[in-house]
């Protein structure tokens, strides 16, 4: 997931990338949950590892974000 860059690495998961995206952003749980539409306890189980999302979070959270995912081998 990234912003204009290709995806997180290879052998990074979708999962970590999109932690790291919420925290390098500064957002809280509430934050990220208000911003994408989505559960705030949602979020914050899955930030603190508790719980994974269902895909249409993750659509939710990245396109709030305006993350995308792509191949390691798609150019920048």
């Amino acid at each position: 997931m990234s912003k204009g860059k290709t995806g997180p690495g290879k052998g990074v998961p979708v999962s970590t990338a999109l932690r790291n995206a919420i925290r390098d952003e500064g957002l809280t749980a509430y934050g990220a949950a208000k911003r994408a539409g989505v559960s705030v306890d949602a979020v914050q189980r899955f930030l603190n590892q508790q719980r994974g999302l269902t895909l249409a979070t993750v659509d939710k959270l990245a396109a709030a974000m305006q993350l995308t995912l792509c191949p390691d081998d798609w150019p920048a």
